[in-house]
């Protein structure tokens, strides 16, 4: 019984497909949709300069170079403990819904799918990169061949971040708190 129980798990760890990270990034902005290898954004990331294709796409999406590369290489630490309590919480599954919409696979739009794949990508691309990582690092962990982003909801999305952040600064610079905080100059 021993050795079927063995030769059984073996026999699951060699035919099981191995879920390796994206390769290719689609771009969905209503009817405007675009392709491009993930790779093609890690040469950017590395060299500085862009492929053909992605020329092409930086001049249609109205970016610029030094901002993508920018965006490509900003490295966020993301402890592994804590992210997985966070993720695994109340909050953070309202958290990566939201993100769901914005980032999921492509032509999949189930929500708990797209979920399970944020999370085992940031978690992933953290475990593999000294619990820092960057975009290219959480595609490269994605587990899935197609990832796809809204880019209309990636929009609302940057929207409501930059106020709730003017927000929190008007709130945090209140003049109200300094008095009742007895910090106030009058």
């Amino acid at each position: 019984m021993n050795f079927k129980f063995q030769y059984t798990l073996l026999l699951i760890l060699f035919l099981n497909p191995i879920a390796k990270g994206a390769e290719n990034l689609f771009l969905y902005k209503g009817t405007f949709s675009r392709t491009i290898r993930i790779e093609e954004l890690y040469k950017f990331k590395k060299t500085k300069q862009p492929s053909n294709k992605l020329k092409n796409l930086i001049k249609i999406t109205n970016q610029k170079e030094k901002e993508l590369h920018k965006i490509l290489s900003f490295k966020i630490e993301v402890p592994l403990k804590t992210s997985s309590k966070l993720m695994n919480s109340k909050i953070g599954e309202v958290f990566l819904g939201r993100l769901s919409k914005i980032i999921y696979p492509n032509k999949i739009l189930n929500k708990d799918l797209s979920t399970k794949a944020i999370r085992s990508g940031i978690l992933l691309s953290s475990f593999n990169n000294n619990q820092k990582i960057d975009l290219i690092d959480f595609f490269n962990a994605y587990p899935n061949k197609n990832v796809a982003i809204d880019l209309n909801a990636l929009n609302k999305a940057l929207k409501k971040i930059k106020s709730l952040k003017e927000l929190i600064e008007f709130y945090s610079d209140s003049p109200f708190k300094k008095l009742k905080d007895g910090r106030s100059s009058t």
